[in-house]
């Protein structure tokens, strides 16, 4: 496949006729925007159609609209990650509607609760935790492979999944309430790594997006949640984590790296961590 990177006329990140897949792409409660639905809008305005799954099938709805308001394709898929059944109808829907893959952005995670003062969580939620930020990437992981083997080119398919410092960085020490983002985000790295090896020869890409204090509706009130901090203090907290004079990141910044990842301009890319955290892992 020849590529016109060179030509001045080039219309950068252009999506038109690929087929992405945001898991994640609803909107958790609360003020602000997610990752997953500015990656679902920006891809969008980018030319691609969206698939857009979530547990909550009425936020992903909103995100359609919303996508579909500016005059993009988008279609909604409720889905429970924690499934393999529902990761796999994921692709299925897809492949049925639109036909092809192109793209996957697995956009998802969860803390869930806990009891601070023990410091202890049960099992269920435990296992929950690991299902959703862990296993459920793996099996998006391998459907999203699997059908994006069946497209043409050299480059086949790009898969991006998000990622988190919390991964890598380990201040809070062995609090029960991070454990299960931390460790499944952790895996996460490794899948992204996993993914890439078996899948390079077929033409498809998988990288890691790394995501420091990003000033997203999740990340605000998970801050809140997990310190037993009110607005004000989470955002002061966030703030000390960012080596950079700039603060937070928006959701936006996010989706623009995650739009180069999906984009052929990214073709040679893969097996990768992008840190998009403002310096905040430089010291670790």
């Amino acid at each position: 496949m020849a590529f016109d990177f060179d030509r001045k006329d080039r219309t950068a990140f252009d999506l038109s006729g690929k087929v992405v897949v945001v898991v994640g792409a609803g909107q958790s409660p609360g003020p602000g925007m997610g990752n997953g639905r500015a990656i679902s809008i920006l891809a969008a305005r980018h030319g691609a159609e969206i698939v857009a799954a979530d547990v909550n099938v009425a936020s992903a709805r909103e995100t359609v609209d919303l996508i579909r308001a500016e005059g993009g394709r988008a279609y909604a898929v409720p889905a429970d990650v924690a499934k393999k059944e529902d990761c796999q109808r994921i692709f299925d829907t897809a492949m049925r509607t639109s036909g092809r893959v192109d793209g996957m952005v697995y956009s998802v995670a969860t803390n869930p609760p806990f009891d601070s003062e023990t410091n202890s969580m049960t099992v269920e939620n435990f296992n929950y935790g690991i299902n959703v930020n862990m296993l459920g990437c793996y099996y998006c992981n391998l459907f999203a492979a699997g059908c994006m083997e069946k497209n043409d080119g050299d480059t086949t398919g790009s898969i991006v999944n998000i990622s988190s410092i919390a991964s890598v960085k380990n201040e809070l020490g062995l609090n029960i309430g991070i454990m299960p983002y931390a460790l499944g985000k952790a895996g996460l790295n490794q899948i992204t790594e996993l993914t890439a090896v078996q899948f390079a020869e077929a033409g498809i890409r998988a990288n890691t997006l790394m995501l420091g204090p990003i000033d997203s509706a999740l990340a605000n009130r998970e801050t809140q949640s997990l310190f037993g901090v009110d607005a004000d203090e989470a955002a002061t907290r966030h703030s000390e984590v960012v080596k950079l004079r700039m603060g937070r990141a928006t959701v936006w910044e996010s989706a623009y790296a995650a739009l180069y990842l999906l984009a052929d301009e990214s073709r040679f890319m893969t097996g990768q961590q992008i840190r998009l955290d403002g310096g905040a892992t430089l010291v670790r």
